[in-house]
């Protein structure tokens, strides 16, 4: 009887055991995020889209519990780094940060995947409102110069990037002008200041922070900020519609994850990212760039994404180069 007994308690006992194990493994199953999550940059090091993903990663390690990690591709102009985010597991341990150029790979058939579609979207954290058109300085005198020069049919040669925010840019500025615009691609930021300052360009895109030196010079002239009111970093230059031009393109930056990720890690998430824009530091780290963070929600983000994908497809045959 005490055999039969001891058995009996033996296997209670090892049944309790068993459960308690599979509770503990279902519990650390659950716990998100459990270790280092790797952000993937799809672009090089050094410019922007780098600096601000290495910004919002650093304050988000504090309210996440675990580092966050940046790689860096900007291979096929960002699509490859998407995809490997898109082809990762779904996880929460694999995101992805650029920016909405990507719809224009969309449209310009570099890609076959869609941000809005095929990506979980968890935020828009950053719309960059420096976004410009510069004009030569050597060649131009000012912007009613180069905007009466330009309505006149005068050639302009704008420097760009194939299917980029910098080609969607120019395209946007010669529709609004009835102006004749020669495109030339100048593929980095860095060649097209080699270009302008050369006086082989006459035109391109870029953010105010990469040109203000030249500006001051007189090198450049900016012609205007492409958003609808004024950066408060830099209140003396105007926009493009108070000037009555009326096209705006503000640089917006998103986090996506793999299709079909889980609801409750993508807010986790998003809930790091909104308090790493909250923390006065990482604004300030910002503010460095004349940029300041706004977190949107998910759902805010992708409405948002969608209502830009259909602005810029009616550039779509242009983009295409048709």
């Amino acid at each position: 009887m005490k055999k039969i007994r001891f058995k009996k308690l033996a296997c209670i006992a090892l049944s309790a055991l068993i459960t308690a194990v599979l509770a503990s493994g279902c519990a650390a199953e659950e716990k998100y995020p459990s270790g280092d999550i790797t952000l993937s940059v799809a672009a090089g090091a050094g410019g922007d889209t780098d600096t601000y993903a290495r910004i919002l990663a650093q304050y988000m390690e504090e309210p996440l519990g675990v580092s966050v990690a940046i790689t860096n591709n900007g291979d096929g102009s960002g699509t490859i780094a998407c995809r490997d985010v898109h082809n990762a597991d779904n996880d929460g341990y694999n995101a992805v940060f650029f920016h909405a150029s990507y719809i224009l790979n969309e449209i310009s058939g570099i890609t076959d995947l869609s941000l809005t579609d095929d990506f979980t979207i968890v935020s828009t954290p950053v719309v960059d409102t420096t976004s410009c058109i510069v004009a030569n300085g050597h060649k131009f005198k000012d912007r009613e110069d180069f905007f009466e020069r330009a309505r006149s049919g005068e050639e302009i040669i704008a420097a760009i990037a194939p299917g980029s925010y910098a080609h969607l840019a120019c395209l946007q500025l010669e529709d609004a002008l009835g102006a004749n615009f020669k495109y030339v691609v100048v593929q980095n930021a860095s060649e097209r200041v080699t270009e302008m300052l050369a006086d082989r360009i006459d035109i391109y895109f870029t953010q105010y922070s990469q040109i203000e030196q030249y500006c001051q010079t007189n090198d450049f002239i900016c012609l205007g900020i492409m958003a609808p009111e004024r950066n408060p970093f830099f209140e003396d230059i105007p926009t493009f519609p108070e000037q009555g031009i009326d096209i705006t393109l503000e640089k917006v930056f998103y986090v996506a994850f793999p299709p079909e990720t889980d609801p409750e890690i993508v807010n986790t998430f998003a809930s790091a990212l909104e308090q790493a824009i909250a923390n006065p530091e990482c604004q300030e780290a910002f503010a460095k760039f004349y940029v300041e963070p706004k977190y949107m929600s998910p759902e805010d983000s992708l409405e948002y994404l969608k209502e830009l994908s259909a602005e810029y497809e009616k550039y779509a045959d242009q983009l295409k180069g048709a």
